[in-house]
């Protein structure tokens, strides 16, 4: 799933106004932090930046279970080594309201250059914030440790936005839910969905849903392998192997879809995907499908209706 959220983090920015020494919700999200003097909210991710000093601290919401899966991965210095990143302190902490968490410092290697690193885990009620800033060397004078961490241990949550504050973000919408329920919105430009009682979706026999909206003029005769190259990039599949294609209007649109067979990449299980995109004059809406392959053509009748269902606002 971390995956999977990790190759949906796309779109649009938006920010709620804030008071000075107030938590700023980058993207609307449910994980906020007052940001330190010379950060201001980032238009390309979840989080905050200052591109002259190439410093950032990004923000990720992962869902309440994963936090104890983290925190465990964050304890084995050997696997941190092997990515780069060299821990030098590692503390428990407590931020407002009696949450939880756990608030590493360090560097990672990147080629010949180390840059600093901070990376606060925390428990919220209903979404664990994994929170990672980092800056080079050059810039610590501008943003020095202490600054940092207490931006980092400003982080605050609040109650995830209802399923019409989500939709209400997209700059598309979705006219029907088909059974499904929205999981989470993604910078304002995409959407996951699925029928049954898991948030997490890897691993299970659920079905699922993605929308996401792009930019870009694609040209007719590009829209083929355009597609191809999409659909090889599905989240949680693997050994994807394509069955058939071709264009179709679709919400009065040109579109393409493909239908594609593979396997479930945590348990091995076959699953089948559809893909579709529609494609406007200078931007597009791509939509995938995915469930297990047994029983799919059932499952596709209400996937085909919620892609018909997507409309650009």
């Amino acid at each position: 799933m971390l995956r999977l959220f990790a190759g949906l983090m796309v779109g649009l920015c938006l920010v709620l106004p804030a008071h000075a020494a107030d938590p700023v919700f980058a993207k609307g999200g449910s994980v906020g932090l007052v940001p330190p003097a010379g950060m201001t909210p980032s238009e390309a991710m979840q989080g905050f930046e200052d591109r002259a000093a190439r410093a950032s601290i990004l923000i990720a919401e992962m869902p309440p279970q994963a936090y104890q899966e983290v925190r465990t991965s964050f304890s084995d210095d050997a696997a941190l080594a092997a990515k780069g990143v060299t821990i030098e302190t590692r503390r428990d902490v407590e931020l407002a309201g009696g949450v939880k968490g756990m608030l590493l410092s360090g560097y990672q290697s990147v080629g010949p250059a180390a840059i600093r690193k901070w990376i606060l885990l925390a428990a919220g009620e209903s979404v664990t914030a994994l929170v990672t800033a980092q800056l080079p060397d050059e810039a610590a004078a501008r943003y020095p440790s202490a600054a940092i961490e207490q931006s980092l241990l400003s982080v605050a949550f609040r109650p995830p936005p209802t399923t019409e504050e989500m939709l209400a973000r997209l700059p598309f919408r979705v006219a029907a839910l088909e059974g499904y329920r929205v999981v989470k919105v993604f910078g304002g430009s995409t959407v996951l969905l699925t029928k049954g009682p898991n948030d997490v979706i890897e691993g299970t026999d659920q079905p699922y849903f993605i929308a996401a909206y792009g930019m870009g003029d694609i040209r007719d005769d590009d829209r083929p392998s355009f597609a191809r190259r999409a659909v090889a990039s599905v989240p949680g599949v693997r050994e994807l192997k394509l069955e058939r294609g071709g264009p179709l209007r679709i919400a009065g649109q040109p579109g393409f879809e493909i239908i594609a067979k593979g396997e479930e990449t945590r348990t091995g299980k076959p699953v089948k995907v559809a893909q579709w995109i529609s494609f406007g004059r200078a931007s597009y809406v791509r939509m995938i499908g995915v469930a297990a392959a047994e029983g799919f053509d059932t499952d596709f009748t209400a996937l085909r209706a919620l892609r018909d269902g997507v409309e650009p606002r």
